[in-house]
């Protein structure tokens, strides 16, 4: 909710203005009475429609209670959007999307120039200037970091002596760390219960095998003949490999171990900042690149790469092959020019025979080992004698290790023999069940090793306290504006209907940030949130204008157009 906010637009000129404007009898070419004035208000009031968001101080001009209540509402999450975007969203959402954009053209060099196609300059020169962008934009993350470390050393004092005020730092830090981890749990429970059910589907099909009368019948499948009770053993122990593969991995256990792992590289990455001193901000390093995140990531790679060759056991067929060797592929690009053409011919080559292979086509193993082998003759030739980009040298090996290493994973063993030994119907329904367990698996990995390692990268440098910040703004605008109503029932009518929904919508995009929440599942529970809170804020105002009614201390709005009934 706080990102989606537009500013407030400033009230067009208003046609009646030079009328509106003259408030005594003396100002009018004709005489005009009060009542004359009241309706010209009414008017003035009619022709503003109530979706047009204003200032203020210029929408109580209105004497519209709603107008007024929208235009406090709106100026509430725009103070806090600000000092959000400022503070946080602003600098890493630029990055982000530059990262994209460059992350787009870089493919489509790649490509053209395996194409053996010419024509790249043009994407080349943009690659240049996004990544010159990119570096400024990367380098203004640096900015949130700062702010946050600076605002943590303030807090806790010199010589971390302020306890009081420490305590509350660590405080805050704590209850986000714990949302986050409390948001973990929830996604591996989740995929917990797939990999749960998952398993009662397979047992459940392994039990309606196992009483078939043609046990000792020989199959072939994938070239090797068992007969179908051996099949049905090679199941059930992939099965009970799959599930412990999962259990030992990324049950509570495991992963409070990786957890107190990320503890101690975060608490390294505050060492890192200590050891700097006071004006580490003022370092070359901070102009070009993420300073915090550069430091974190060889430990996050290593973490990263840890779960994902777990992952690989589980599940790991044609299509992922493919994916991690196109990757390797544009990196190896990345390095030749257009007119290293054979290079870039056989490159080729080896990507189309990856893409054929996930598609479910063969491949002639000798003679791609053969296009490696030339391939490596090449790229060791392409400097013109000079020794090879170790970088592009090790992403090649990484390419010929992904191929000559290449083993599916437990999960596919399963469905190869499924395919053979189950009807249509049936092996597709256990296809989706591996699916959408699988999915529901990558997306918990991603959760820990990249969601959440970023989030406790931020709140070690001090972000949580600051966050707080957005809320306290949104705060502070609210008292300011209801401080200038003109009397208690209006200040609680507009708070009930507008300040707290707005406040509340605040409060719960900050929760969703804290949870780790994509940016639009937390737009959306926050407009719930404002939209909910602003029904029952109605309802609430309701009750009070009727207890104020029955005690006679019920003030009669003067324009007609209040809305103070809801």
């Amino acid at each position: 909710m706080i990102e989606s906010v537009n500013s407030y637009n400033q009230p067009k000129p208003n046609p009646f203005g030079k009328v509106s404007n003259r408030t005594s009898n003396a100002d009018y070419w004709i005489g005009n009475t009060a009542k004359q004035s009241a309706k010209e208000e009414s008017i003035l009031g009619s022709i503003l429609p109530e979706t047009i968001i204003l200032n203020p101080d210029e929408a109580r001009k209105t004497k519209n209670l709603k107008i007024i209540g929208w235009s406090i509402a709106s100026a509430t999450l725009l103070a806090a959007a600000t000092i959000f975007i400022l503070l946080q969203g602003g600098p890493k959402g630029a990055a982000k999307g530059f990262q994209k954009l460059r992350d787009i053209l870089e493919r489509k060099i790649q490509k053209t120039k395996l194409a053996n196609m010419s024509g790249t300059s043009h994407y080349e020169f943009l690659l240049g200037k996004i990544d010159s962008i990119l570096g400024k934009a990367e380098a203004v993350n640096n900015f949130t970091t700062i702010k946050d470390f600076t605002f943590k050393k303030l807090m806790y004092g010199g010589n971390n002596n302020w306890k009081f005020t420490r305590k509350i730092h660590e405080g805050i830090t704590n209850m986000f760390e714990k949302l986050g981890l409390k948001t973990l749990s929830i996604s591996y429970s989740g995929t917990s219960k797939k990999f749960a059910n998952l398993k009662s589907l397979n047992q459940e099909i392994f039990s309606d095998l196992s009483k078939s009368s043609n046990l000792s019948e020989q199959i072939a499948i994938n070239g090797v003949s068992k007969s179908k009770q051996e099949w049905l053993d090679f199941v059930r122990n992939a099965g009970q490999d799959i599930d412990a593969l999962f259990n030992d991995n990324f049950g509570d256990t495991v992963r409070r171990s990786r957890y107190l792992k990320i503890k101690k590289f975060t608490k390294e990455l505050e060492q890192s900042f200590e050891a700097k001193g006071p004006l580490w901000f003022l370092s070359k390093d901070t102009l070009k690149t993420f300073v915090a995140e550069a430091k974190m990531l060889p430990n996050k790679l290593q973490i990263q790469n840890q779960i994902n060759g777990i992952r690989q056991s589980i599940s790991y067929n044609p299509y992922d092959l493919y994916k991690s060797a196109d990757n390797s592929i544009m990196k190896i690009s990345s390095f030749l020019r257009v007119s290293d053409k054979e290079a870039l011919i056989l490159l080729n080559k080896i990507r189309n025979n990856f893409k054929t292979f996930s598609k479910g086509g063969k491949i002639d193993y000798d003679e791609m080992i053969k296009d490696f082998d030339d391939l490596n003759s090449l790229l060791n030739s392409v400097n013109n004698g000079l020794p090879a980009s170790k970088t592009m040298i090790s992403h090649f090996d990484n390419l010929k290790s992904l191929f000559i290493n290449y083993k599916q994973g437990k999960v596919q063993d399963i469905l190869d023999v499924y395919k053979v030994l189950l009807p249509e119907n049936k092996y597709n329904k256990i296809v989706k069940s591996f699916e959408k367990t699988v999915s529901s698996l990558d997306k918990s990995i991603k959760l820990e090793t990249e969601d959440f390692i970023n989030k406790s990268r931020d709140l070690t440098m001090g972000s949580a306290p600051t966050d707080i910040l957005t809320v306290l703004t949104g705060l502070g605008t609210l008292a300011y504006y209801l401080g200038k109503s003109d009397n208690k029932q209006e200040r609680v009518e507009i708070n009930l209907k507008y300040g707290i929904p707005a406040l509340i919508g605040i409060g719960v995009s900050l929760y969703g940030n804290a949870r780790l929440f994509a940016g639009s599942k937390s737009l959306l529970f926050a407009s719930l949130s404002s939209i909910v809170a602003n029904r029952l804020g109605n309802i609430a105002n309701s009750l009070y204008v009727n207890y104020l009614k029955k005690n006679g201390e019920y003030i009669q709005p003067q324009d007609n157009l209040s809305d103070s009934n809801g």
